[in-house]
C-alpha cells in the first residue's frame, strides 16, 4: 500500500512538473512578433508541424539525428571526450535500467516470456548498467570538484541530483547483496517453490545454496561432502535453476554480498534487505518527483531541441 501511495504521489508531481516546464515553452515570447501570438497559436502550429514532419522526407532526418547525436551524443563527442563518456555511462546506463529493471512488468516480461531478475542476462545486465551509472557519477563528481573544468558551475540542484541518483544505485547494489547472503529470502523461496519437503532433500538444497550461492545459514555450515552436494543439485535443477542464475553474474551485488557475509545473519535479524528496500524504492520516487525541476530535466529537453533543429526551416518557421 505505502508502494503504491507514495509511487502515485511522486508520479503527479512529476506529471505536474512536467506540465509547468512544456509550458513554458508556449507561454513565455522570444522576439517582437511572438508577443502578439497566444499560446493556443502555439501549441497548434506546435503540432501541425510535427504533423507534417512525420509526414514528410524530413522523417530521415529526424531518424539520423536521433540516433546520432540523441543516443550516440556525436555533437558531445566531438567537443569532450570525458564528457560524452559521461553522458553515455549516465543516460544511457540509467535509460537501460529503467526499460529493462524499473519497468520489467511492462517491457521486459512481455518482449522475454521466460524472464526473471534472477536469471541471465537479465541478472547480468542489471549490474552492467548500474556499474555504467555508478562511472557516470564518479566523472560527473571528479569534472566538477576535481578537474573544475571552466564554465561548468556546480550549484545545489546539480548537487541534489547527483545525490539522489548515487544513493539510488548504492541502495540497489546492497540491497541486491544482502539479499544474496539473507537466509530469511532463500526460506521464503523454498517455501513458494519446492517440490519436495522431506528433510534430507531441503539439508541438501541448504548446502548447495550455501557452496554455490553464497547464503549464510545459521544452521548448515560446510564443508560439505559431495554426495549432499550431488543431491542438492538435482533439488535446485527441479526448482530452483529455472528463474535463478549463479549469483556471481551480478558481479557488483555478489561483490558486495561477500564483503557483508561476516554480519548476514545480524542483518536478517535487523530486517537490513527491507530497511534498504524502502530507501531504494522512496530514493527512485524522489528523484522521479525532482526531475523536471532539476538539470536533468534535459533528458527530455536535450533531445527534443536536437531534433526539433534538426527540421526547422528557420527562415520561413513560424515567429512562435
Amino acid at each position: 500500500m505505502f508502494f503504491t501511495i507514495s509511487l502515485y504521489i511522486a508520479l503527479a508531481v512529476f506529471l505536474l512538473g512536467l506540465f509547468y516546464k512544456v509550458s513554458t515553452w508556449f507561454r513565455y515570447s522570444l522576439g517582437v512578433e511572438a508577443k502578439e501570438i497566444s499560446t493556443s497559436a502555439r501549441v497548434s502550429w506546435a503540432v501541425k508541424g510535427m504533423i507534417s514532419t512525420l509526414f514528410s522526407g524530413k522523417l530521415l532526418t529526424l531518424l539520423r539525428v536521433f540516433v546520432l547525436d540523441v543516443l550516440l551524443q556525436r555533437k558531445v563527442l566531438q567537443e569532450d571526450f570525458l564528457r560524452w563518456l559521461m553522458h553515455i555511462c549516465l543516460y544511457g546506463g540509467f535509460m537501460l535500467l529503467l526499460l529493462m529493471h524499473a519497468l520489467d512488468k511492462f517491457i521486459t516480461s512481455p518482449l522475454f516470456p521466460e524472464y526473471y531478475a534472477t536469471i541471465n542476462p537479465f541478472l547480468f545486465l542489471r549490474d552492467l548498467f548500474g556499474a555504467f551509472v555508478i562511472v557516470g557519477i564518479a566523472i560527473a563528481v571528479y569534472r566538477r570538484h576535481i578537474l573544475k573544468v571552466p564554465r561548468l558551475s556546480t550549484n545545489f540542484m546539480d548537487r541534489y541530483a547527483l545525490i539522489i541518483l548515487a544513493v539510488i544505485m548504492i541502495s540497489g547494489f546492497l540491497l541486491e547483496g544482502s539479499k544474496i547472503v539473507s537466509h530469511a529470502r532463500y526460506q521464503e523461496m523454498v517455501e513458494d517453490y519446492a517440490d519436495d519437503d522431506s528433510e534430507q532433500w531441503l539439508k541438501a538444497l541448504e548446502a548447495y545454496w550455501v557452496k554455490k550461492f553464497g547464503v549464510v545459514s545459521p544452521v548448515v555450515k560446510g564443508p560439505f561432502d559431495a554426495e549432499t552436494l550431488e543431491l542438492g543439485k538435482e533439488a535446485h535443477e527441479t526448482s530452483c535453476a529455472a528463474c535463478h542464475s549463479r549469483p556471481q553474474w551480478a558481479f557488483l551485488g555478489y561483490g558486495t554480498a561477500k564483503i557483508i557475509t561476516p554480519a548476514a545473519l545480524a542483518l536478517d535479524r535487523t530486517k537490513i534487505p527491507t530497511i534498504l528496500w524502502y530507501i531504494h524504492f522512496l530514493a527512485c520516487w524522489l528523484g522521479l518527483a525532482y526531475l523536471p525541476f532539476s538539470k536533468m530535466f534535459h533528458i527530455f529537453a536535450s533531445p527534443l531541441s536536437l531534433l526539433a533543429n534538426a527540421v526547422m526551416d528557420k527562415s520561413g518557421s513560424d515567429p512562435a
